[in-house]
């Protein structure tokens, strides 16, 4: 049985630089930003809902043992107080809206 020959350049080219695989990236970020957003404004967090937005870039593979750069897109909170609305502190509890938003996706 022959099998096919997977190098770093064929991966580069038919899995990270996809666009089928960019764009699924991208529906999925699509779909789960107005699903942090509506559990932001249910709990009384406009500003933190306001400031949600998707970043898209290129992870530099530093990290990676074999350095493979791979794509991303996260939903990204841009507003001062985002991380203690999300993760909780003395002034907020802990919203965990990112974790339950991915549960209802």
């Amino acid at each position: 049985m022959t099998g096919a020959i997977v190098d770093d350049e064929w991966i580069d080219r038919n899995v990270l630089q996809n666009p089928n695989v960019k764009d699924a990236l991208m529906d999925t970020a699509k779909r789960l930003l107005p699903i942090c957003q509506r559990l932001a404004i249910q709990e009384g967090c406009e500003d933190f809902a306001d400031s949600l937005h998707l970043e898209q870039g290129v992870r530099p593979g530093t990290k990676s043992p074999t350095g493979i750069k791979r794509p991303y897109v996260n939903v990204v909170a841009g507003s001062e107080n985002a991380s203690e609305q999300e993760y909780g502190s003395l002034r907020y509890p802990k919203h965990n809206f990112f974790n339950r938003a991915t549960a209802q996706l």
